[in-house]
């Protein structure tokens, strides 16, 4: 089951999704990317896996915008000279 835009894979008590916050500055838009891709995987992304925004803009979390990589030295591929 693909999560729904904007929401979480954990369920209220009423058994809807709970939203997710907006986040407040770049390092929490990173953590709800993160989650984003979680939800929509259906489980946790390994801690050495970095999720990268295509378009390169931390604000747009949209899961077609969002690509999981497998660390450091393959993000620096994507970025290079960063």
């Amino acid at each position: 089951m693909a999560a729904r835009k904007g929401f979480t894979s954990k369920r209220k008590s009423d058994g809807k999704p709970r939203k997710l916050r907006k986040a407040r500055n770049e390092r929490s838009q990173r953590r709800q990317a993160r989650k984003i891709v979680e939800a929509r995987r259906g489980k946790k992304l390994p801690k050495k896996s970095l999720v990268h925004h295509k378009d390169g803009r931390t604000s747009n979390n949209s899961p077609k915008n969002l690509k999981v990589v497998k660390g450091r030295r393959p993000h620096e591929k994507i970025h290079p000279g960063k």
